[in-house]
């Protein structure tokens, strides 16, 4: 039996699947999701319950009222270093709850 020769390069195929839409957009996603606890901290990211993006609004669900008050306040820089770390203006908001 013979044996087909795929001599792709693995670069080249990794390039090939993100370059697909509906992958490169999650992936940014979760690329900024990392950012976000990256640069919230450890300390504060034990107040974090749960954090998704829809539409490129950053969902933050905390359990106290004293961190939402605190970073809502740092709302447009929080927005201003995750857009920078990423490279792409992903996030257009946040919305503390």
């Amino acid at each position: 039996m013979m044996r087909l020769k795929n001599n792709r390069r693995l670069g080249d195929v990794i390039k090939k699947i993100m370059s697909t839409p509906k992958l490169s957009v999650k992936l940014d996603k979760l690329d900024a999701i990392d950012c976000w606890k990256e640069i919230i901290g450890e300390q504060l990211c034990k107040f974090v319950i749960d954090q998704k993006i829809n539409n490129g609004i950053l969902h933050v669900r905390l359990k106290s009222s004293v961190v939402r008050n605190e970073l809502g306040y740092q709302k447009s820089e929080l927005i201003e270093k995750i857009n920078q770390k990423i490279g792409k203006n992903i996030i257009t908001d946040i919305v503390l709850k």
